[in-house]
């Protein structure tokens, strides 16, 4: 049966880029579902459902020297450093209109989703912006940081990964204040997608730079969600997951073939971003509402995975492929030059399939790691210090010029070790450690990616992802 029936049968109750000029061997195309039309009940007591489970044998450690402490140091200088609320920001001079977060529909929406209306939203600051559309009118400081022309225009926006990222931080850090400040922020923020899913950029708490969506930090949100329903024992936290769920499901999927689409507007475009593949959130998507095929996503999804690691030059991953696994251009602007290249998107592969190997031992991660942590070992000679600041090219095999310097792509590499290969994920996180260790909370730096990535990576390396269901 088609995916697509499934998609249809669905109940309204939930309120509801040209190839390398490398050529790479085709992959074989997922499997189509084969999955029954779904019946769900939202108010059903849900069971797990361990059928998504591929559990090997093995027991996954975390690397030698691992304290949970030294995470907690990174977030706590992560979190004085990146996360503004809205009351900071009219403190410090802002002029800009926060009706949208602060108007009777915000009041309305905030009151009915989180049982209380939150009137100080937090949000992850980035630092990609470069003009009006993220400038924070006016606006001198905030604490100690004063703001110059440029930096009222670099700082003013965020994006929905960070908000996805920080929730996810935020959980396994024990800090619910800054959970909930962000979940504000989402839940005003996906109420100006008309699909049901958070609008990849916003300026401030002001509006939205663009509405079109960007399905790793859906995924994200919603698994946050789910665990946090279990972790403070908060079914609204559930109800609101089941919402963002459902829209996954409606609007984030290609029917056709399963894969995960970069986003809501992404239906015409053969080009797919596998850092967006969280088989963890999947699998707690099948938990929380099962029979609608999550099993059949999570499997279309590893085999793509698959098959794309062996017809490569090296067992890496380029940052965008398309349905045949060929390195493709998104020509969205961002990776004209870097598609074909393990690189500022695929750096995050290695942490959700690290994060399914600790949790599940999954033997689909298992094989995964198993080629990536091989490669590098190979390459650097299994010496960390011989990681190469350059990123490498999937179809050649080959060191790019393109530089990818900074901890959260040394924290990658060591991932690539973890239950496969424990003498370097040692080795690797010890070297990751010791250029961490050098974070400090001194003024902006200019690396929201880098100082994001390498929390979310400590964090887990360091025992901070614990497992709640």
């Amino acid at each position: 049966m088609r995916f697509q029936k499934l998609l249809l049968a669905l109940p309204l109750v939930f309120g509801l880029m040209a190839c390398s000029e490398d050529e790479a061997p085709p992959v074989a195309a997922p499997p189509q579902s084969s999955n029954p039309t779904p019946v769900v009940d939202p108010n059903q007591q849900q069971q797990p459902i361990t059928s998504v489970d591929n559990p090997v044998a093995t027991t996954v450690s975390l690397p030698a020297g691992s304290n949970l402490a030294f995470a907690t140091n990174l977030f706590n200088t992560w979190k004085s450093r990146w996360i503004i609320s809205l009351k900071d920001e009219i403190s410090g001079g802002s002029t800009l209109d926060y009706d949208m977060y602060q108007g009777k529909r915000a009041q309305e929406l905030l009151t009915q989703k989180m049982g209380k209306f939150h009137d100080n939203p937090l949000r992850v600051i980035w630092d990609g912006g470069n003009s009006t559309n993220c400038e924070l009118t006016d606006m001198t400081k905030w604490g100690s940081v004063s703001f110059t022309p440029a930096l009222r225009k670099k700082l003013g926006c965020t994006v929905s990964e960070g908000v996805g990222y920080g929730m996810l931080i935020a959980l396994f850090h024990g800090d619910k204040d800054l959970f909930d400040g962000l979940w504000a922020y989402n839940i005003i923020a996906r109420d100006n997608n008309n699909n049901g899913l958070m609008p990849w950029e916003l300026q401030s708490f002001s509006r939205t730079v663009s509405t079109a969506a960007a399905l790793d930090a859906d995924l994200d949100v919603a698994t946050a969600l789910i665990l946090a329903s279990v972790k403070w024992s908060n079914q609204l936290y559930l109800n609101d997951a089941l919402e963002l769920v459902t829209a996954i499901f409606n609007k984030g999927l290609n029917s056709e073939n399963l894969l995960i689409r970069p986003g809501d507007t992404w239906a015409n475009k053969d080009v797919y971003n596998l850092s967006y593949f969280s088989p963890v959130a999947l699998k707690l998507f099948n938990t929380v509402m099962p029979g609608v095929g999550w099993d059949a996503i999570l499997a279309a999804n590893y085999e793509y995975m698959k098959n794309i690691q062996a017809a490569g030059a090296i067992p890496l991953f380029p940052d965008w492929s398309n349905a045949a696994g060929q390195p493709t251009d998104p020509k969205n602007g961002s990776a004209a030059s870097s598609y074909m290249l393990f690189d500022k998107e695929s750096v995050r592969i290695p942490w959700r399939m690290a994060w399914d190997m600790y949790w599940y031992q999954d033997a689909n991660a298992q094989q995964i790691l198993t080629g990536m942590s091989n490669f590098i070992v190979q390459a650097t000679g299994g010496n960390p210090a011989a990681i190469s600041t350059n990123s490498y090219n999937y179809s050649t095999g080959a060191l790019s010029t393109s530089q990818i310097v900074g901890e959260h792509y040394t924290g990658a590499y060591c991932l690539m070790g973890m239950g496969v290969n424990q003498g370097w994920f040692d080795s690797c996180f010890a070297s990751f450690n010791n250029s961490a260790a050098n974070y400090q909370a001194v003024g902006y730096t200019g690396t929201y990616f880098k100082e994001i990535l390498m929390l979310m990576y400590s964090t887990l390396m360091n025992g901070g992802f614990v497992k709640l269901m």
